[in-house]
């Protein structure tokens, strides 16, 4: 069965990534651009879950290159993975090629840009899509009333959020059975308490994309080599160049949850039925079935693969049309991709 309905209006959108940790928050990210260019969502606010200086950074310069760097950023409070890893530091650190909209240090604290954010929406009208860490959402629910509304973040939560969307868990039949800490989902285990928190405690509706989806859909490298061209230096191309040695496939684990956020019920995915998940003190999640459970995760539809797969790519490289549209080489130069070597097959 499919989960819900398209809607006829734009959806209402906040993200929470971990942006620097993987590149498939940057093709997240992406997804959404092109989405609100073509009236299916509006970006209200992106935050930050990952704890180094240069995630909010880099979110607002993909802002900034899509032309929409007026949307609020928001840096997470003592979080978790405070390593740059690969593409942040050279990409943020090339102002000319990739500006930005937002001072140095002028990121508004996720906790308290959800606060405004939420308090300004009407009830039940927004969707939260969480490709990261519960960090900040935990946070939230520590909160009470401030100068925007009188309710704690918990309620809060529960007013103004219609829909939680998130990348978050393992639901393929061998790793519910036989769960271990080797088959811990990231998102989940890198800061267990926060998780406990938010999914034990969460009181609307959640969709969970696990870790199994992502896995059967592929980012094709040849898109980057292929797609791009339209621009001279793109930071989703750049990102994906310098996240590990090209050619590869990339797991599309938050774009999926992307697709599933803003156009649910769509063709790719059908759901489970309904229950709730459990994190427990090792960072183990778990689903119950449970006629009155608030929880679904989302199952493949494998017919709708290859599809859901193209529909993804052509979103991701969709053209601003700005004047960055010259063809040159980038930050990440880089021998095998740029003469455009044979990559993995679909």
């Amino acid at each position: 069965m499919n989960c819900h309905n398209f809607s006829k209006e734009p959806v209402r959108l906040i993200l929470d990534t971990d942006m620097g940790n993987d590149i498939d928050d940057a093709l997240a990210l992406a997804m959404l651009h092109a989405m609100q260019s073509r009236g299916e969502c509006e970006l209200l606010g992106v935050i930050s879950s990952k704890a180094h200086e240069l995630s909010p950074v880099f979110i607002d310069l993909m802002n900034t290159f899509y032309g929409r760097g007026t949307i609020p950023v928001g840096a997470v409070h003592e979080g978790v993975t405070p390593n740059e890893r690969t593409y942040l530091g050279p990409i943020c650190r090339a102002p000319d090629r990739f500006p930005r909209s937002y001072p140095e240090n002028g990121y508004e604290p996720s906790v308290a840009l959800l606060r405004r954010l939420l308090s300004r929406e009407a009830d039940g009208s927004v969707t939260l899509l969480m490709i990261g860490f519960s960090t900040n959402i935990a946070q939230l629910f520590d909160t009470g009333a401030d100068e925007h509304s009188p309710l704690d973040g918990r309620e809060l939560l529960a007013r103004k959020v219609g829909r939680v969307v998130v990348m978050a868990g393992d639901f393929s039949e061998e790793v519910q059975r036989h769960p271990t800490l080797d088959n811990r989902e990231y998102n989940v285990h890198c800061d267990i308490s926060a998780s406990m928190r938010f999914f034990n405690d969460c009181p609307v509706p959640l969709t969970l994309c696990g870790y199994e989806i992502g896995l059967a859909m592929l980012y094709p490298c040849r898109s980057i080599l292929e797609d791009y061209e339209w621009t001279r230096y793109h930071p989703l191309a750049e990102g994906y160049r310098l996240y590990k040695p090209m050619p590869y496939d990339r797991p599309m684990w938050d774009p999926a949850a992307a697709l599933e956020a803003v156009r649910p019920g769509c063709e790719a995915f059908t759901c489970s039925p309904p229950g709730w998940v459990a994190v427990d003190e090792q960072g183990i999640m778990r689903f119950h079935e449970d006629s009155a459970g608030l929880h679904r995760y989302l199952k493949i539809v494998p017919e709708q693969l290859k599809q859901s797969v193209n529909e993804i790519v052509e979103l991701c490289a969709q053209p601003v049309y700005t004047d960055r549209q010259t063809v040159g080489k980038g930050i990440a130069e880089n021998s095998t991709s740029a003469t455009g070597s044979a990559c993995p097959s679909l």
